[in-house]
């Protein structure tokens, strides 16, 4: 199946201002449908008539367009995505500023990892693997300055056995942000308040992602405030029948003290170990 990530057509009653199929979204580019419509974006599968193939294009909703900090959020993550090249980060071709600022983006075939936990939990060597490649996509985001700040399964795109990260939406540079961006869920407790980002607070994304990969579940439950944190039983519970070195990896990533997590790199470390003594 052909998706980015996995998404159902956008039902009637959310299409208001939207671009009918078959009319010009931006010069160029043709609407096949509407994807998804997301609180300050509408994401389209679209036909590109310069390169003769479909890809995803994201703009910024018609409600919201004269909002000028949603424009330029849209141009500054394709920007960021369009210098960036990695093979489990999605790729850009294109940012568009007028008429209407769009993102134009690979289409990617494949299932979110949100969707194939839905289905059933991964097994473990399957979690490690993707755990590993996600990795390597973080750390490299990393490198270049930039914290993701959203990692959870439906912004994972799995194709052919590849996991690739997709919406940097809410990238920022290391130190203080705006409290609460993030997932409920999923962002770790300084995202919450908006002070000391950093690169761990990736590694605790990364390690609910890789949990709830295995259990599907979600170790601070869906609304987690950080006012008294809690693991659920039901999470440590399941997790306790995953291989001990993920479930010890996936624990120290979720430490609430971001100083006592692990670095992107022992979390490496730990999946190549894994990974090599499940090999044949």
């Amino acid at each position: 199946m052909t998706l980015f990530p996995l998404r159902r057509a956008a039902d009637e009653n959310d299409e208001a201002g939207a671009v009918a199929p078959g009319d010009e979204l931006v010069p160029g580019y043709d609407v096949v449908a509407l994807m998804r419509r997301g609180g300050r974006l509408d994401t389209y599968d679209a036909y590109s008539r310069e390169r003769d193939c479909r890809c995803v294009v994201k703009l910024v909703r018609p409600d919201r367009e004269h909002e000028s900090h949603c424009r330029a959020a849209l141009v500054s993550e394709g920007e960021l995505l369009r210098d960036l090249a990695h093979p489990h980060l999605v790729r850009v071709y294109e940012v568009i500023e007028e008429p209407r600022p769009a993102v134009v983006m690979e289409t990617l075939a494949g299932a979110t990892l949100g969707a194939l936990i839905e289905e059933s939990p991964l097994a473990p060597s399957d979690t490690a693997l993707l755990g590993r490649q996600l990795a390597s996509g973080l750390g490299y985001l990393h490198g270049r300055g930039w914290l993701h700040l959203d990692v959870k399964p439906s912004n994972v795109i799995v194709q052919a056995g590849r996991a690739i990260l997709i919406d940097l939406s809410l990238a920022s540079r290391p130190g203080d942000g705006r409290p609460h961006a993030g997932t409920y869920g999923y962002l770790a407790p300084e995202q919450f308040t908006g002070h000391d980002l950093s690169p761990a607070s990736d590694v605790f994304g990364l390690g609910v992602t890789l949990g709830e990969t295995l259990t599907d579940d979600l170790p601070y439950g869906e609304k987690a405030r950080w006012a008294s944190p809690r693991m659920s039983r039901s999470f440590r519970r399941r997790l306790a029948q995953a291989p001990e070195p993920l479930t010890e990896l996936i624990l120290w990533c979720l430490h609430p003290d971001p100083a006592r997590r692990p670095s992107l790199a022992k979390v490496r470390e730990v999946l190549d170990d894994y990974l090599e003594e499940q090999s044949p």
